[in-house]
C-alpha cells in the first residue's frame, strides 16, 4: 500500500504540490471566517416555553399554566426523554429535553403542534413564548443605554421599539431581553374611596377606558370588535374610511365621559388620576450613576461570535444618529474581544511553534531542505485537518484547538521518524553505490555502461529513489498506523460517555483524530512527492555524539546485566502511573475554566427581597467593585427580563466584572470575592461565564442516591418524604439521608369567607377581580402609536398596594351597589410559600438524597424499592428512584468495560504488528512506563482536571506504541548482506535478526529519532505555552508539562527498558520476509516488486 501510494506520489507529484498549495491558501482564506468560541456546544438537545404572568404567585403560575400546559400539551411529544418546569413569581419556564440525537428542528415542530391549544388556557398571562434555541453560552454581548436627559420610559420605548428589532435582525442572533425595560402604559389610577365618594364602581371605570379606544382584549366590551372603516363610494371613485383616534395623552383620556352615570355628568379626571406609566418591574439594570437599560443578546447554537459582534456594533453605530443623549456601552461584556485576542496569541504561538520544528529539523539533519519539507507538511497537515473538522460541522473552540495541537505534537514525531528514516536509507543507498555493482536494475549494466532502454540514466536514478522512499515510509508507516489505531481504541469509551463530559470530550477526540488521520494521508502523499522534489543531495543523515550512543549499547547492557533491578524500577513506574491516572482523574476532570478577564458575580438575597432593595445593594456593590485596582468596568442586573435566559425572582442578581488588560487576574479575583463575601445575608459565587454554564448544566446531574417523592399538597408532601427518609435511614449502605426543601417566601393570601361573602352579596370570583384590579391592573385596550402599541391599564392608586393594611382596607363593589370592605368578607395574612416550584416529568416532588457507603447501587436500589413497597402512601402521592443515578453509574461501569476491551484490542493490534504474543504481552505490560513521566507532570500542576490533559496519555500511549513497534521489527529482521541499501555498512550492523547485538543495534538506530522527535515536539509547544495568551497557560501548558514529562519516560521505555526485556524474552520469530532482502529479480527492481506488493 505505502508503495502504491509513493508511486502514486512520484506520478502525480506536481498535482499533489499544487493541491497542498491550494489546502493552504483555502485555510488562509477560510480560518478567518471560520466559527470560534471558547467552549463547544454541551447542552443537550431541548426546547423552552416562557409564559409571562406578571402579578402572580408561583402557586398560580403552576396551578394555572404550568400543570396545564404540562398534562394537557406536552407530555407524551414524541422523542421526549424528560420535562422540567420552573413556577417562580410571574414566570412559568418548561424544559423538555429530548432524547440523545434527536433533530431539533423537527422538536421545535412536535412543541409548536402542541402549543395550538395553549388558547384554553386561563386568561392570566400573556401567550405562550416558544423560545428561540440557543447556544451553551449564549450570551454574545450585553449593551448598557444610559442618558441623563432621556427619561428611561422614552429610552425603554426606543429599545422596545426601535433597537430591538434592529438588532433581532443581525444575522445569528436568537433573543434579546431588556434588563429595566418599562413599558409605556397610559394608566388610570382609581381609589377606591373616591370613587365611593362620587357614586361610581369600578367597572363602570373598566367599561369607559376600554370603550373610549378603537381595541380592548376585554371580550365584554364592545371595543373587542371594533370593526373596519369601509369605504366611501363614488360613481368613479371609492375612499377608505379611516378612523383617527383622538387619544393620544392622558389628558385626552381624561376628558372621556364616565358611562352610566347618576347625577351630573363626570369624566374620568374627575374619578381617577391618568397618567403615563410603567408596568412592575420583575428586573432592573444595575446603575451607579445615570439610569440605564441592560441589552443581553444571545446566539444561536454554533453561531460565529466574531461575526455577530462585528454585525451588532455596526448595526448600533446606525442606530446612533437616532439615539442623541443615549450612551451606548458595549464593554459590559463582550466574549469576542477575549476570543480575537486568544485566537491572535495562539495563531502566533501555533506559527512561531511550526517554525521552531522546522529549524529545528533542519538544524539536526543539516539541510534546508529538510526544514522546508517539515514545514510544508506540518502546515498541510493542520489546515487540512482543520478545513475536514469544519466540513464535519466541528467548529474551532478551546477544547479542538487542543485536541489539533496534541495530534501535532504525535505528527512532529511520526515526520522525525519519516525524515531519519529516508535520510538513512538514503545513505545506505549512497555507501552501497561506490561498490559499483550490477544490482541497480536486471540487465546486468554497470556504472557508466550504456543500454538501449537508458536504464541506468536518470529514469533508473528516479526508479531507486522511489524504491528507497518507499522501503523507508513502509517501514515507519505499519507503526504510525498501528500506533492511530492503538490511539483510536484509547479513546473509543469517550464515545460512551453521556452528559457534559460527553459533549465536551467527543469533540476533543475527534478533533484529535480527524488530525492524526489527515496527517498521516498528507504523509503517505505529500511526503514522497517532497522528498522526490527536493531530497536531491547526499546530505548525511543526523549523527549523535559516539560518547551518546555508545552510552545508550552500554547502559542496554547494563540494565541486561541487572535486569532485576531494571524490572523493579519498570514495575514501579508502571504501576505508578496505571494506578496515578485514575486516582489524579478522581475529580471528575472537565475543561479548564478560562481566564477570558470577565468575571461573573452571580448573588442572592433573601426570597422576598424587592427588586429596588436588591438593585440598591446591587448598586453599592458595583460601586465598591469599581474602586478595585484592576477593573475597568462593572455592569449588572437584578431579577430577570421578559425572554430572559435567567428563571429567578428580583432577590437574584448578576454583576459583570470587566478587569483591565495588564491586571493580575488572581489578585482581582481575590479581591472580588471579598468584596462579594462582605455583604452578609447575600450568597454569592465568582465564576468566568462559560464555567458557570458548566456548572449549571451538571447541576442537573445526580452525584448522589436519591428518592424522589412525588405529591400535590406541599405540607403533606414534606411529611411523606420524611417517612421516606426515615425508611432510607434504616438501609444499610446509604448514610446521613437529607430532604432537599424548596426555599420559601413570605405571601399574601386572601381568602373569602364564604359565610360572610353571602352576607355581603358578593362572590369570590367578584372579590378576586376587583382586587386583582386595584391591586395589580387590568389591560382594557390599547393605542396604536407610529408603529408602536402601548397598553391602557386600570390600577389602583399606589397608596391601595403600599402595605397590608391598605389591602385590607380596599373597597369591594356589591352587585346591587354600596361597596364593602376586603377584610369584612375575606381573610388576609401572610404566609410563607415556595418561592420557586419546580416539576420533573409533570409533578411537584422533594427529593430525598444520601451517599452510598459500602454496598453497590443494585443492591441498595432493589431493598429501597422493597421499602417503598411496604409503605403506604396518601391518594396521589408515591415515590420512586430516579433511573438517573443509576444510568450514571451504569455508564461509569459500562465505561470501564469498554476500556479494558480497547486495553484487550491493544494487546492484539501488537501481536498482529510483532508476530509474537510473548513479545506483544511483554510490550504491552510495558507501555505504561512511557505514561510515568506525565503522571509526575500532572502531579505538578494540581492533577487531572482537564479533559485536555486526560488525552495528552492517549498520546503519548500512541508514540510510545509506535516506537515500541519499529524497535522489535527492527531487532527481529537481520539486514542483508547482498542488498545494494546496506552495501558498505559496517559488519555489526549485519546481524542475525532476534540476537543480542541486533538488539543493541536496534536500541542505538532507535536513538536519534526519538532524540530528536523528543526536542522537536517539545520545543513546539514552547511558543503556544509563552505566546498562547490565557489559553496558554492554562490549557496549553498544563498539557505541555504532561507531554514533556512523559517524552522522557518514553525514551527510556524505547532506549532502556524495553531492550533489556528484549534481551530477556526475546523478540519472536525474525519476519517472513525481508524488506531490504530483494526477492526474485536483484537489485532496485526487484525491492520495488516487493514494495509494490506490499
Amino acid at each position: 500500500m505505502t508503495g502504491l501510494f509513493a508511486r502514486w506520489s512520484f506520478q502525480f507529484r506536481l498535482l499533489i504540490l499544487a493541491l497542498a498549495a491550494g489546502i493552504i491558501a483555502m485555510g488562509f482564506w477560510y480560518f478567518p471566517r471560520s466559527s470560534v468560541d471558547a467552549l463547544p456546544e454541551f447542552e443537550p438537545a431541548q426546547v423552552e416555553i416562557q409564559t409571562e404572568a406578571l402579578g402572580l404567585s408561583a402557586l398560580e403560575v403552576e396551578q394555572f399554566i404550568t400543570s396545564p400546559m404540562e398534562v394537557d400539551f406536552l407530555n407524551g411529544v414524541a422523542y421526549l426523554d424528560e420535562i422540567r418546569s420552573q413556577s417562580v413569581p410571574g414566570l412559568s419556564s418548561i424544559q423538555l429535553l429530548f432524547e440523545p440525537g434527536t433533530d431539533l428542528p423537527r422538536a421545535r415542530q412536535l412543541v409548536a403542534e402542541r402549543l395550538v391549544q395553549a388558547h384554553s388556557l386561563p386568561k392570566v398571562s400573556t401567550p405562550p413564548v416558544l423560545m428561540q434555541p440557543k447556544s451553551s453560552t449564549s450570551r454574545v454581548m450585553m449593551v448598557r443605554l444610559s442618558s441623563s436627559e432621556v427619561p428611561l420610559i422614552d429610552m425603554s420605548v426606543l429599545a422596545r421599539w426601535n433597537i430591538k428589532p434592529r438588532l433581532m435582525g443581525v444575522p445569528g442572533v436568537a433573543n434579546l431581553s431588556i434588563w429595566g425595560q418599562r413599558e409605556q402604559q397610559m394608566q388610570v389610577e382609581v381609589d377606591p374611596q373616591a370613587l365611593q365618594a362620587r357614586g361610581v364602581t369600578l367597572n363602570q371605570v373598566i367599561r369607559t377606558t376600554g370603550n373610549a379606544v378603537w381595541v380592548s382584549p376585554l371580550t365584554f366590551l364592545q371595543a373587542s370588535t371594533p370593526g373596519t372603516g369601509g369605504f366611501l363610494e363614488t360613481e368613479n371613485q371609492r375612499l377608505g374610511i379611516q378612523h383617527v383616534l383622538p387619544i393620544t395623552t392622558p389628558s385626552d383620556l381624561a376628558q372621556v365621559s364616565v358611562e352610566n352615570v347618576t347625577g351630573p355628568p363626570l369624566v374620568l379626571g374627575d374619578v381617577a388620576t391618568v397618567r403615563e406609566n410603567h408596568q412592575p418591574l420583575i428586573g432592573d439594570a444595575v446603575v451607579d450613576d445615570d439610569p440605564a437599560l441592560m441589552l443581553v443578546i444571545e446566539k444561536f447554537p454554533d453561531a460565529n461570535t466574531a461575526e455577530i459582534t462585528a454585525a451588532l456594533e455596526a448595526a448600533l453605530e446606525d442606530l446612533k444618529p437616532g439615539l442623541s443623549g443615549i450612551t451606548v456601552d458595549t464593554s459590559v461584556y463582550r466574549p469576542a474581544s477575549f476570543l480575537e485576542s486568544a485566537m491572535q496569541n495562539l495563531g502566533m504561538g501555533f506559527i512561531a511553534g511550526l517554525l521552531l520544528a522546522a529549524l529545528l529539523l533542519g538544524l539536526f539533519f543539516k539541510s534546508w531542505r529538510m526544514a522546508l519539507v517539515a514545514l510544508i507538511v506540518l502546515a498541510v497537515s493542520t489546515t487540512a485537518a482543520f478545513l475536514t473538522l469544519s466540513v464535519l460541522g466541528i467548529g474551532l473552540n478551546v477544547v479542538v484547538f487542543a485536541g489539533l495541537v496534541l495530534a501535532l505534537v504525535v505528527v512532529v514525531t511520526d515526520l522525525v521518524t519519516d525524515l531519519t528514516g529516508l535520510r538513512r536509507r538514503r545513505e545506505l543507498a549512497a555507501a552501497g553505490s561506490g561498490r559499483r555493482t550490477a544490482t541497480v536494475n536486471s540487465s546486468g549494466i554497470r556504472d557508466g555502461e550504456g543500454a538501449a532502454d537508458g536504464s541506468n540514466g536518470p529514469e533508473a536514478k528516479n526508479e531507486l529513489r522511489l524504491v528507497l522512499i518507499s522501503a523507508a515510509l513502509q517501514q515507519t508507516r505499519n507503526a504510525i498506523v498501528f500506533a492511530g489505531l492503538t490511539m483510536a481504541l484509547v479513546l473509543l469509551p469517550v464515545l460512551f460517555l453521556a452528559g457534559v463530559n460527553r459533549a465536551l470530550f467527543v469533540p476533543l477526540a475527534l478533533s484529535f483524530l480527524v488530525a492524526l488521520t489527515v496527517a498521516l494521508l498528507v504523509a503517505w502523499l505529500l511526503t514522497p512527492a517532497l522528498a522526490l522534489t527536493l531530497m536531491a543531495g547526499e546530505e548525511r543523515a543526523p549523527q549523535v555524539p559516539g560518547k551518546l550512543r555508545s552510552g545508550i549499547r552500554t547502559a542496554t547492557e547494563r540494565s541486561a546485566a541487572k535486569f532485576q533491578w531494571v524490572l523493579a524500577a519498570g514495575a514501579l513506574l508502571a504501576i505508578a502511573a496505571v494506578a496515578g491516572i485514575p486516582l489524579l482523574a478522581a475529580g471528575q476532570p472537565s475543561v479548564t475554566a478560562l481566564q477570558d478577564r470577565i468575571l461573573l458575580v452571580q448573588w442572592d438575597g433573601l426570597a422576598g427581597t424587592s427588586n429596588s432593595e436588591m438593585s440598591r445593594i446591587s448598586a453599592l456593590a458595583g460601586k465598591e467593585l469599581s474602586n478595585v485596582p484592576g477593573v475597568a468596568n462593572v455592569g449588572g442586573h437584578v431579577g430577570r427580563a421578559i425572554t430572559s435566559d435567567r428563571v429567578v425572582g428580583p432577590n437574584s442578581g448578576e454583576l459583570w466584572v470587566t478587569m483591565e488588560a495588564d491586571a493580575d487576574y488572581s489578585s482581582v479575583a481575590d479581591a472580588v470575592n471579598e468584596v462579594v463575601a462582605g455583604y452578609p445575608g447575600i450568597s454569592g459565587s465568582v465564576a468566568t461565564y462559560g464555567q458557570n454554564r458548566l456548572d449549571v448544566e451538571r447541576s442537573r446531574s445526580q452525584h448522589e442516591f436519591s428518592v424522589r417523592v412525588f405529591g400535590v399538597e406541599p405540607q403533606v408532601l414534606r411529611e411523606t418524604a420524611e417517612n421516606v427518609r426515615d425508611m432510607m435511614a434504616n438501609t444499610d449502605g446509604l448514610v446521613d439521608p437529607q430532604l432537599s426543601l424548596p426555599r420559601l417566601q413570605p405571601i399574601a393570601e386572601i381568602e373569602v369567607n364564604l359565610d360572610k361573602a353571602q352576607q355581603a352579596g358578593v362572590k369570590p370570583g367578584d372579590v378576586r377581580r376587583a382586587a386583582a384590579t386595584l391591586l395589580q391592573g387590568v389591560d382594557v385596550g390599547f393605542l396604536f402609536e407610529q408603529q408602536k402599541v402601548f397598553q391602557v391599564v386600570v390600577k389602583g392608586t399606589p397608596a391601595t398596594s403600599s402595605s397590608l393594611t391598605s389591602v385590607q382596607e380596599l373597597l369591594i363593589d356589591k352587585p346591587g351597589g354600596g361597596h364593602v370592605r376586603l377584610s369584612d368578607v375575606a381573610d388576609v395574612r401572610v404566609q410563607p410559600h415556595e418561592s420557586v416550584i419546580t416539576h420533573t416529568d409533570t409533578s411537584r416532588h422533594i427529593d430525598v438524597v444520601a451517599q452510598v457507603d459500602g454496598r453497590s447501587v443494585g443492591d441498595i436500589t432493589s431493598d429501597v424499592n422493597a421499602g417503598l413497597a411496604s409503605m403506604d402512601f396518601p391518594m396521589e402521592y408515591h415515590a420512586q428512584v430516579p433511573s438517573q443515578y443509576s444510568e450514571q453509574q451504569n455508564t461509569v461501569q459500562l465505561v470501564w468495560a469498554v476500556g479494558a476491551a480497547a486495553l484487550l484490542g491493544i494487546l492484539v493490534l501488537l501481536q498482529t504488528a510483532l508476530r509474537s504474543w510473548r513479545v506483544a504481552l511483554v510490550v504491552f505490560l510495558a507501555l505504561p512506563v512511557a505514561l510515568a513521566g506525565g503522571v509526575v507532570g500532572a502531579i505538578l500542576t494540581g492533577g487531572i482536571v482537564s479533559l485536555v490533559t486526560l488525552l495528552a496519555f492517549a498520546a503519548l500511549l500512541g508514540m510510545a506504541v509506535r516506537d515500541s513497534i519499529l524497535l522489535v521489527r527492527r531487532a527481529q529482521t537481520p539486514v542483508a548482506t547482498d542488498s545494494p541499501v546496506t552495501a558498505g555498512v559496517p559488519e555489526e550492523s549485519r546481524l542475525q535478526g532476534g540476537s543480542r547485538s541486533s538488539i543493541l543495534q536496534a536500541a542505538q538506530e532507535r536513538l536519534v529519532p526519538i532524540l530528536i522527535g523528543a526536542v522537536v515536539s517539545a520545543a513546539f509547544l514552547i511558543p503556544l505555552v509563552v505566546l498562547g495568551g490565557a489559553v496558554g497557560r492554562e490549557t496549553i501548558l498544563p498539557l505541555a508539562i504532561v507531554i514533556w514529562g512523559g517524552l522522557v519516560t518514553h525514551a527510556l521505555l524505547v532506549l532502556v527498558l524495553l531492550p533489556t526485556l528484549l534481551i530477556l524474552f526475546g523478540t519472536g520469530a525474525p519476519e517472513d520476509e525481508d524488506l531490504l532482502k530483494p526477492q526474485g529479480p536483484a537489485g532496485a527492481a526487484g525491492l520495488r516488486e516487493r514494495t509494490e506488493v506490499s
